[in-house]
């Protein structure tokens, strides 16, 4: 008997904007890029890859991509700018994490009294790691901040540690997937982890005049989840061959350890839907961006101008997903 799979016929070609570093994301795109996902679900997709969120929203405010994954802070701005985006779904969890060097003394965050912390100023890792600070009783009044960014603290933690501290600095903060490569060489002692909502952002026309195409990312975006939750070595060998980057495996699996839904099995158990513990981390990170004057307003995520999970939960319903699933294949790279 032979079982026929009907591929859907393609769409207008989807400019997906993604984050060519960032892990867990990475190999979420690379279930698109190197599988027969898009064949699957009918996509046609054009990945614009950039090196972080700044460039990303610049790219997105010029009309430059369909799609893009970013984490809450950026996704905030940019629907702090009112172009007409929208949320559209969950991507994952990532860590932020606030970490020491092996040999130093510091084993809790009431530790960091009268210390010096730094890390990149404005990123949701400043936000999370002041957060925690203030809950452990910390007087942010005490601690001398400074303003490294990721690279910067590669290179000062790869030059090794002295007396406990890094430099100038008794601990940094910031987001994987850099604190699990730290933290997988046994080069620092995370004191504190705690997590970013990552989201799917779609502008107007998708929402709009596309939103055909738009459940047919997402299905397609629903799939690679499950090719990632299911087939996590491979994926993650083909993120570390086309990026480039000298990271472990082993890095890439804590980086991933905080997304539930690397525990699924089958598509019904997957979650791109929002919990209401996520509308608080965005009610938060709102704040946080109005307290340093990035945005001139609140943003309430669950307002409709900003938030449209509809075509998500159309998809979800889909029963032929899961004969789909089970036809994945990956191509060569």
């Amino acid at each position: 008997m032979f079982i026929q799979i009907s591929y859907p016929t393609y769409a207008e070609t989807i400019k997906l904007g993604w984050q060519t570093p960032w892990a867990t994301q990475g190999q979420l795109v690379m279930g698109l890029k190197h599988t027969n996902i898009p064949a699957l679900t009918g996509v046609d997709i054009e990945y614009i890859g950039f090196t972080y969120g700044g460039p990303l929203n610049q790219a997105a405010l010029a009309g430059k991509v369909d799609i893009l994954l970013t984490a809450d802070q950026p996704a905030i701005a940019l629907l702090a700018r009112d172009r007409g985006y929208k949320i559209v779904a969950r991507m994952m969890y990532n860590r932020t994490c606030l970490y020491v060097p092996v040999a130093s003394p510091i084993k809790k965050l009431a530790q960091l009294k009268g210390k010096s912390v730094a890390g990149p100023v404005g990123a949701a890792a400043e936000r999370i790691s002041l957060q925690a600070l203030r809950d452990s009783g910390v007087d942010l009044n005490t601690i001398k901040f400074g303003n490294i960014d990721m690279a910067r603290q590669t290179a000062l933690i790869t030059a090794g540690s002295k007396n406990g501290k890094w430099g100038p600095f008794d601990a940094l903060y910031g987001f994987d997937p850099l604190p699990a490569v730290f933290e997988n060489k046994n080069v620092a002692k995370m004191i504190h982890c705690g997590s970013v909502v990552s989201v799917v952002v779609a502008n107007n026309n998708m929402l709009t005049k596309r939103r055909q195409d738009l459940e047919a990312f997402l299905s397609a975006f629903l799939l690679s989840w499950y090719q990632f939750a299911t087939k996590t070595g491979e994926m993650n060998r083909i993120f570390l061959s086309e990026s480039k980057l000298d990271f472990s495996e082993r890095a890439l699996e804590i980086a991933a350890s905080i997304e539930p839904n690397m525990k699924a099995t089958a598509l019904r158990e997957l979650r791109l839907l929002f919990s209401p513990d996520d509308m608080n981390v965005f009610n938060f990170a709102s704040d946080f961006l109005l307290s340093k004057g990035i945005i001139k307003n609140k943003i309430n995520i669950e307002d409709p101008r900003y938030l449209d999970i509809n075509p998500l939960k159309s998809i979800i319903s889909n029963s032929s997903l899961n004969d789909k699933a089970k036809n994945i294949k990956i191509l060569k790279y």
